[in-house]
């Protein structure tokens, strides 16, 4: 005679299942969103600078060229650190510096300037005679690098160089 085997239920059950705890919710991965890729009007198109007015994307070193306002013919990007870029300009002269976010430099004439805000700025409005270039965003070693000229010429009168004048005191004569 056979005898069949009866096994407990739960044992059948077990069987099929893991013998670890479940994971526990701060276990659990919880997917990041994608990052979100930044965007510029002109994308990397850099030529499209070359009436002194753009919006680029700039992850690395490169040169853009530029309508020649204020002196400048050329912008070179050397790097994109941390929250800005360091650059130099070309023209009728070299300069170098940096820029951060939610700044504007501005190129003039014999001179050159920046300002800087708490906040985003909006982008800078073209001036006669300026070059002003503005970091809208720096995310991931991309910077959106703004490019805003107004027409070739002097800058305005506010900008314009101050020549300090100096009276000439006239020699004690002996007498």
């Amino acid at each position: 005679m056979r005898t069949k085997t009866l096994w407990p239920l739960g044992l059948l059950l077990l069987a099929g299942c893991s013998a670890e705890p479940p994971e526990s919710a701060s276990e659990t991965a919880v997917a990041s969103p994608a990052p979100v890729e930044l965007t510029a009007a002109n994308g990397r198109d850099y030529p499209a600078c070359a009436d002194g007015n753009c919006e680029v994307l700039v992850s690395g070193p490169v040169e853009i060229a530029l309508s020649g306002t204020a002196g400048i013919t050329k912008l070179v990007v050397r790097a994109v650190e941390g929250n800005g870029i360091r650059f130099e300009t070309q023209g009728d002269g070299t300069s170098s510096g940096s820029l951060s976010t939610n700044c504007v430099s501005t190129f003039y004439e014999n001179g050159s300037g920046s300002r800087c805000s708490t906040g985003a700025q909006p982008a800078p409005e073209p001036t006669d005679g300026v070059v002003a270039m503005q970091l809208a965003e720096v995310r991931d070693g991309t910077a959106i690098l703004r490019v805003v000229s107004g027409k070739p010429g002097p800058p305005p009168a506010s900008l314009a160089p101050r020549i300090p004048t100096f009276e000439i005191p006239k020699p004690p004569f002996a007498g």
